[in-house]
C-alpha cells in the first residue's frame, strides 16, 4: 500500500501529519503555499506537476485540506489521468459560528462540492464540521477524532511559573484565537495567565505583560508548559478539534473551553465549557476557582486514554485504507 499524504505541516494540521507518518509507511508531499495570507491560514500554491507525479505513483492520495488553492485544481487534474489513485479527503478546517465561520464553511462546501464525485471518503475530525458538509456529502463521511500520544503527554514535576493559581495558554495568536479576551477575563478575575506562542497577535499582547501576566513566545517543551499551570484554557471562536487541549487533558489539566470540534458536552466533567465573550470567560474562570481541579484533572487524562488516544486515531485510519482499497467504503 502506496500512500501519499499532500499536507501542510504548520499548527494542528502538522501535529496530525506527524503523527501518521509516524505509523504509516507513506510519502510526504508539502502544500505550503508561494503566497499566503490571514496568518497563513489561507495561500496562493503554485505549480501541480509534482501533484500529478505523486498521483501517478501511490495507491491513495490522501489530501489534507489546508485552504490552498491547488486543492481547487486536484480534481480536475484527477479526472483527466488514465490510472487513478484513490482519493480520500481530510478537513482540519476551524469552524465556529458567527462572522468568522463564514469564509472556512463556504471553502468547506466548495472543496466537498468539487469532490464529491471522486473523492473515497471525507474524513472530519470533529461534529461540528460534520454538520457543515453532511447537506452535500451525504453518508460519504466519517468522523475520526484527534488523538495525543499519552505517553508523551503526562503528568511531571516541573517548575512553575507562579505559585497559586495559574491559567494557561498555547497556541497560534490571532484574532480568531480570542486569546485578548482570556487575557483581559484574567486580569478581571486576578488570577496569574501564561500565554505561549507566536502570531500576529504576538506584539499586542507582550506589551500587556505585568506581574501576573507572562507572554513567552515560541516554546520547545509543551509538557513543561502544561505541567507548570492549574487550568488550560483555549476560548477561540473558531477550532477544528484542538490538539493543545487534547495534549492539556493528557497531563491532567483541568479545562476551559469555548470550541471543541461540536463535543464541547464531554468535557464537562473536565472543566467549563463557555462563551468567547470576556464576560463569559470571567464566569468559567471563577467558576472553575471554586471546584476540585484534582479530580477535574484525572478525569480528564481518563478521557483522553479512553477517547482521543493517538493509537485508536491511527487504527481507524488503518481500517479506512484497508476498507477503500477493497472497495468498500465504510
Amino acid at each position: 500500500m502506496k500512500v501519499t499524504y499532500y499536507a501542510k505541516l504548520r499548527g494542528g494540521e502538522g501535529t496530525h501529519i506527524r503523527y501518521l507518518l509516524n505509523h504509516f509507511k507513506a510519502k510526504l508531499l508539502t502544500s505550503e503555499a508561494a503566497v499566503d495570507f490571514y496568518d497563513g491560514t489561507y495561500g496562493i500554491s503554485l505549480g501541480t506537476k509534482p501533484i500529478q507525479r505523486e498521483m501517478l505513483n501511490c495507491d491513495i492520495f490522501h489530501i489534507h485540506h489546508a485552504t490552498h488553492s491547488l486543492e481547487l485544481l486536484i480534481p480536475s487534474i484527477f479526472k483527466k489521468m488514465k490510472k487513478k489513485p484513490i482519493l480520500i479527503n481530510t478537513f482540519h478546517t476551524p469552524v465556529g459560528e458567527g462572522g468568522f465561520s463564514i469564509i472556512p464553511n463556504t471553502y468547506m462546501k466548495l472543496i466537498v462540492k468539487l469532490y464529491k464525485d471522486i473523492s473515497s471518503k471525507f474524513i472530519v475530525v470533529g461534529e461540528k464540521q460534520k454538520k457543515v458538509i453532511e447537506d452535500i456529502a451525504k453518508d460519504n463521511i466519517i468522523v475520526i477524532n484527534n488523538g495525543v500520544d499519552i505517553k508523551k503527554f503526562k503528568k511531571k514535576k516541573t517548575k512553575r511559573f507562579f505559585k497559586d493559581f495559574t491559567v494557561g495558554y498555547l497556541g497560534r495568536l490571532h484574532i480568531e484565537k480570542n486569546v485578548l479576551s482570556l487575557v483581559k477575563a484574567c486580569k478581571k478575575s486576578g488570577v496569574n495567565l501564561v500565554v505561549a506562542g507566536t502570531g500576529t497577535q504576538y506584539e499586542k499582547i507582550k506589551k500587556l505583560e505585568n506581574e501576573k501576566l507572562k507572554v513567552l513566545g515560541f516554546i520547545k517543551d509543551p509538557v513543561e508548559f502544561y505541567n507548570s499551570i492549574d487550568v488550560f484554557a483555549s476560548v477561540s471562536r473558531l477550532e477544528g478539534h484542538p490538539y493543545t487541549v487534547l495534549e492539556a487533558m493528557s497531563c491532567g489539566n483541568p479545562v476551559i473551553v469555548s470550541n471543541f470540534g461540536g463535543e464541547e458536552k464531554i468535557l464537562e466533567r473536565c472543566g467549563i465549557v463557555c462563551g468567547t465573550r470576556t464576560k463569559e470567560v470571567e464566569r468559567a474562570i471563577e467558576e472553575i476557582k471554586n471546584k476540585d481541579l484534582e479530580k477535574l484533572g484525572r478525569n480528564a487524562r481518563k478521557l483522553v486514554e479512553k477517547k482521543y488516544n493517538i493509537d485508536i486515531q491511527i487504527e481507524k485510519h488503518k481500517e479506512l485504507y484497508k476498507s477503500v482499497l477493497n472497495g468498500n467504503y465504510m
